[in-house]
């Protein structure tokens, strides 16, 4: 076992026995439901990706192929494996075989450059490393090398639909073997308090920043979501986002694996491209965040008509302005959800059917079954509901703590076993929590703080607007002066900033609100998850100098 994993004193002492009693913990791991559901339903088809398909029992017979390859290179119960893959069907088979041989899956992005896998690699330490084929030709043996010339500690590494000299391929690498131990998942498989998996994200300083689950918490938040949004083995869940971070791995591949629906695994963002499998799979479920549903109702209006059979889309992982969850709501069949969600928690609100409209437009939900949410003023004192201040969350889906290259730090929660989401909010009298920022991303010009959000959602009002994000433009007096970067909807007139804050003014926004710029976009740089890129945004703005003001 990697010796970092061995102390989770901090987790024990919260109140897990509660947590049991009331069904969160102890459910069946991921691993089981996969083999009863091989032996029971075993030709009911499990995962399919553009260039293939496994039916249950074959995705059974391919994780315990693979966990036996791993044992026989060196991997033992509690050790980490780097999977860093796209959204192809070997990363449901690698995740269901990690668990099942009771190693702790560490994952990141498959399009990370040299420079954040090694860091990446530093910070896991993984006995093997599982590496995709490049995109575009790229050759992926160089980038190997780079990356491990930066490590002490090398891998084995193991090349996913691509070989090269000193990396095997996936294929003949696990091949069976005469020299194979016998193995046995009830004696190796992941349960209960075991350490699961590590997430690798971009950290704010720049440095990797790993988050541990152990198989309770993740089963558990999981699950909520699937009771809570009455997903079940008749589903058919798409995944357009990648599966190397949390909300394409936790809501996409394990609630489809847990759930027994089938999961469709779409590789790149596409919008046109996510029509065309919706209709071939008769996709009733998926998710992304709000740049998917952007570009979704940007379609024509034939092509949102092929949608039809998509029941639920969970939106999460960024601000959805009020007038696009409307157009949503009125374009597509499916029905919104909407969720706050982080690493180091999955999901612990969202909206559900029985919502009212108006908390699915405006808000992000309500706690999930054994959640709490607290906001919190300055002074750390709890806030009464309508005030904003920082959203506080407790509950069995909190992670463990922060994995470090030589430790384990388990200090991630208060005294009273509540994590700091970052965000700023405030609770209606209804329970349905509403974001208004992050702390670390609201501008503030001079003595003011901006409502970011508030602006948003004021100016995508605006019936020529498909999309807005309010960035901040460092200024020498003021320290920060807000931009308004707008895309417009097709056909309609770009805003000049006269117009825009005419708009405002008639709507009643605060004048002291008002971005002084406007900066007119035809394309959203968006990050690995689909996001808008603020950061490069800003980076484009800064570069293409004052557009108007």
């Amino acid at each position: 076992m990697d010796k970092r994993l061995g102390d989770l004193s901090a987790l024990l002492k919260r109140p897990i026995e509660d947590w049991r009693s009331a069904g969160y913990w102890g459910q069946a791991p991921l691993w089981q439901r996969v083999r009863a559901r091989a032996l029971s339903e075993p030709d009911r088809l499990a995962v399919a990706d553009d260039t293939g398909k496994l039916d249950v029992s074959a995705l059974w017979t391919e994780a315990v192929k693979l966990a036996r390859a791993m044992r026989r290179s060196g991997v033992e119960r509690g050790d980490l494996v780097l999977v860093q893959l796209p959204n192809w069907r070997e990363f449901a088979a690698l995740v269901v075989a990690i668990e099942a041989c009771g190693a702790v899956l560490g994952f990141c992005p498959a399009a990370w450059g040299v420079r954040e896998t090694a860091r990446a690699l530093k910070l896991i330490q993984p006995k093997v490393w599982f590496l995709c084929a490049g995109r575009n030709g790229d050759d992926r043996a160089e980038f190997a090398h780079s990356c491990l010339s930066e490590i002490t500690s090398k891998p084995e590494v193991v090349g996913v639909r691509f070989s090269a000299d000193q990396i095997a391929d996936l294929e003949a690498w696990s091949a069976p073997s005469d020299g194979d131990e016998s193995f046995d998942p009830d004696e190796t498989g992941l349960r209960g308090t075991d350490p699961l998996e590590v997430a690798v994200t971009s950290g704010t300083t720049g440095d990797p920043k790993g988050v541990l689950h152990v198989c309770d918490s993740a089963t558990a938040a999981v699950q909520s979501t699937i009771e809570r949004q009455a997903i079940h083995d008749g589903d058919s869940i798409l995944v357009p986002i990648p599966v190397g971070h949390t909300f394409g791995y936790f809501y996409g591949v394990r609630c489809a694996l847990q759930s027994g629906a089938l999961l469709v695994l779409q590789e790149r963002w596409n919008a046109a491209r996510m029509v065309e499998l919706v209709e071939k799979w008769r996709i009733s479920v998926s998710l992304g965040p709000s740049a998917c549903l952007v570009d979704l109702l940007a379609l024509p209006e034939a092509d949102i008509k092929r949608l039809a059979s998509m029941r639920l889309f969970t939106q999460s992982g960024d601000s959805l302005p009020v007038p696009v969850a409307k157009r949503a709501a009125d374009l597509l069949n499916a029905r919104i959800s909407r969720a706050l969600g982080m690493t180091e928690f999955g999901h612990v609100a969202s909206t559900d059917a029985g919502s009212p409209e108006e908390r699915v437009l405006d808000s992000a939900g309500s706690p999930q079954p054994g959640i709490s949410i607290e906001i919190r003023g300055e002074d750390g004192n709890r806030l009464p509901a309508g005030e904003i201040g920082k959203v506080m969350v407790s509950g069995p889906f909190l992670f463990a703590g922060y994995l470090h290259p030589d430790r384990l730090d388990q200090d991630v929660l208060d005294e009273g076993g509540y994590f700091a989401t970052g965000d700023l909010g405030w609770l209606g009298e209804d329970g349905y929590l509403h974001i208004t920022g992050r702390e670390k991303n609201v501008i503030r010009r001079g003595a003011m703080t901006i409502p970011t959000s508030a602006v948003e959602d004021a100016l995508a009002s605006h019936p020529g607007v498909a999309q807005v994000v309010l960035i901040a433009r460092p200024d020498e007096r003021l320290g920060e002066q807000p931009v308004a970067c707008i895309q417009m909807r097709d056909g309609a007139a770009p805003l000049d900033l006269a117009t825009m804050q005419s708009f405002l003014a008639d709507i009643g926004m605060t004048k002291s609100f008002w971005p002084e710029e406007i900066h007119i976009v035809a394309k959203w740089p968006l990050g690995a998850t689909a996001k808008v890129d603020r950061a490069a945004l800003l980076r484009a703005v800064l570069q293409k100098g004052h557009t108007e003001r």
